[in-house]
């Protein structure tokens, strides 16, 4: 208790006291709140709902209490595809996001199994070894785990798989998960002191796997290996796509193949140059092998906008990933820069440069969803964007955030873009062999 003198406490008291402002200030924010109190009266007016670029979309999702944002965000250029590819007269179209969160639980299940194996000689208390243990599967994701989910299990239409009670609230089966892989490792760890066989880890792995297919049934429910889908297209004419499995309906109608994309970072470091090609480490140690979507080619924000601007021109949105949290208001739906001047507000230095919020970890990726429009000035910049969400068509304007420019500069992180729409300098840089980068310098 020696760090707070009583010298310094009269300072800061006489201080605050001596600052009209702050009284201000202080009846403000401890009445209703920081965001209230703070968030700039003129943001309606400078970030209008309106884009030159506005693209149609199937009907705003809501993700409920769960981390499953990723999943939501890219299933959001699928369901456009398809409704444009079958020219459906529905406008509210969506895929079982339960679908896929179903395999996703299962493949971390697995992968934690597996690093658990590798692993295996390591001391519990090992700082990989607790982490793993600390939390052996989640919900969040990233664009890339969807891809690679899809490109193997497919999608299906909402109606094939509704939401059951636990999809949108997900802490019971992260949690049940969880108890099974800590026993199931547990159970690896013990067989291998007695018996030395990795052989035997394996068929412990499976049959793990086995309780977690179990589990996932109960709280989710059986996936389909095929479905009929039934639909009326523009004209009123009905259509049935009888017996068709996950993995058609995404092949022949979904429009995204994981090897025409490109998973673009802006992260500003002196230790990681844009146009280099990274790879996030994991227990392998391997670098992964082309084609791969979770290569990341960190870029500068000229080529990233002129990309996603392309896309969006051409029809399709644009999966992203940001720090939601920071200088935006979810009940009004506005993001900007300076939405809140917590400065003024508070009377003390609070701002950092993006380069050294990364570094010093005050932005990281929290959430990720997508631009559906941007409204371009005459000389074709960007003022502002138009960003989809899946908190519900409640949440924001009509379910969506109004982006400004500035917004975007500071606290976007990631993009998806298609090759052929790129730059050819960001196609060129993506190619380039990708060195390792760790999960934790990265978020």
């Amino acid at each position: 208790m020696k760090n707070i003198n009583e010298d310094l406490l009269r300072r800061c008291r006489e201080q605050v006291e001596a600052d009209k402002c702050a009284a201000v200030a202080m009846r403000a924010v401890t009445r209703v709140g920081p965001m209230q109190a703070g968030m700039d009266v003129d943001a309606p007016r400078k970030l209008p709902y309106a884009f030159s670029v506005d693209l149609k979309e199937q009907g705003i999702t809501d993700q409920g209490q769960s981390l499953r944002c990723w999943t939501f965000a890219s299933l959001n250029p699928i369901r456009q595809n398809m409704a444009r590819t079958l020219d459906m007269q529905n406008q509210g179209f969506e895929l079982s996001q339960n679908y896929t969160y179903f395999y996703d639980q299962l493949e971390k299940s697995g992968r934690a199994l597996s690093e658990a194996i590798a692993r295996i000689e390591e001391p519990l208390d090992s700082p990989d070894m607790l982490r793993l243990l600390r939390q052996p599967v989640a919900d969040n994701g990233q664009w890339y785990i969807f891809i690679d989910l899809a490109a193997k299990y497919g999608v299906v239409p909402k109606s094939v798989m509704p939401d059951t009670q636990c999809s949108p609230d997900t802490r019971y089966v992260t949690r049940t998960l969880g108890d099974k892989l800590r026993l199931s490792i547990k159970q690896m760890r013990d067989d291998y002191a007695e018996h030395r066989s990795t052989e035997r880890l394996e068929a412990l792995r499976e049959k793990a796997l086995e309780g977690v297919y179990g589990i996932l049934c109960r709280f989710l429910g059986l996936p389909p290996t095929a479905f009929t889908f039934e639909y009326q297209d523009r004209k009123g004419q009905w259509h049935c796509l009888e017996n068709i499995t996950p993995q058609e309906f995404f092949r022949k109608y979904g429009g995204m193949s994981p090897d025409d994309y490109m998973f673009v970072i802006h992260h500003p470091s002196k230790k990681r140059p844009f146009m280099q090609t990274y790879y996030i480490e994991d227990y392998t140690g391997k670098a992964p092998e082309r084609p791969c979507p979770s290569i990341l080619l960190n870029a500068d924000l000229p080529l990233i906008k002129k990309a996603v601007i392309a896309q969006l021109q051409a029809g399709e949105q644009v999966v992203m990933g940001c720090d939601v949290a920071k200088q935006s208001s979810k009940p009004a739906g506005y993001m900007d820069a300076r939405l809140f001047p917590y400065e003024e507000l508070f009377g003390t230095d609070l701002e950092m440069s993006k380069e050294d919020r990364i570094l010093y970890k005050g932005t990281c990726g929290t959430h990720i969803m997508s631009f559906s429009g941007v409204n371009l000035r005459p000389d074709g910049t960007p003022d502002r964007w138009k960003v989809q969400n899946s908190y519900g068509a409640g949440m924001g304007i009509q379910g969506h955030y109004v982006m400004s420019d500035s917004w975007f500069d500071e606290y976007v992180l990631s993009v998806v873009v298609r090759k052929d729409l790129a730059d050819p300098a960001l196609r060129e840089a993506y190619e380039k062999d990708p060195v390792p980068m760790s999960m934790k310098e990265w978020y």
